[in-house]
This record gives structure tokens, C-alpha cells and sequence, in this order.
């Protein structure tokens, strides 16, 4: 199960830290998290630091949202050429 909370800096980014299991089906609220940054005008950012399992839809999401500007940090190591396969 996919769980994440949201950090609001006025002044900067907007973070969404993500925690626990990505999976397709659990991509709605997060998608609309990310909707509304956006209309906020904010720079977004996505910490996945405590995210221990990524499924594909879940990294076909993750690649689109990266070539729209979104930022990911602290990805765990095994996942990032996953995205980078998938951004390409």
C-alpha cells in the first residue's frame, strides 16, 4: 500500500514524500497531489525514501512525471535505471 505525505515550503518546493509499496492501482491520489501543485504553480518534488516496492505502471508514472519537470529524490539505487529505461 502506497502512502505519502505532503510537505509545503511557501517559499519552495512542494514535497511528496512517498512510503511503502507503488503500485498501479494506488497512483489516483498521488496523481491528483501532483495535479494540484501544479495548478499552485509550485515545483514539485518526490522523495522515495521509504518506497520498498515499485511496480511498472508505478515507474511508467514516475518517468512521465520526471520528463514534466517533477523532481525525484532519494530514490533507492536499484529503482533509478528502472525509470531511466522507462523515461527512454
Amino acid at each position: 500500500m502506497l502512502k505519502f505525505a505532503k510537505q509545503i515550503d511557501p517559499s519552495g518546493p512542494i514535497t511528496l514524500a512517498l512510503a511503502g509499496k507503488c503500485s498501479g492501482g494506488s497512483l489516483g491520489e498521488l496523481r491528483r497531489a501532483i495535479d494540484k501543485a501544479k495548478r499552485m504553480q509550485k515545483q514539485i518534488v518526490i522523495d522515495m525514501s521509504e518506497v520498498t516496492l515499485v511496480d511498472r505502471p508505478s515507474l511508467q508514472f514516475l518517468a512521465a512525471q520526471m520528463r514534466d519537470d517533477v523532481k525525484l529524490i532519494n530514490c533507492p539505487e536499484y529503482i533509478e535505471p528502472w525509470i531511466s529505461r522507462e523515461s527512454a
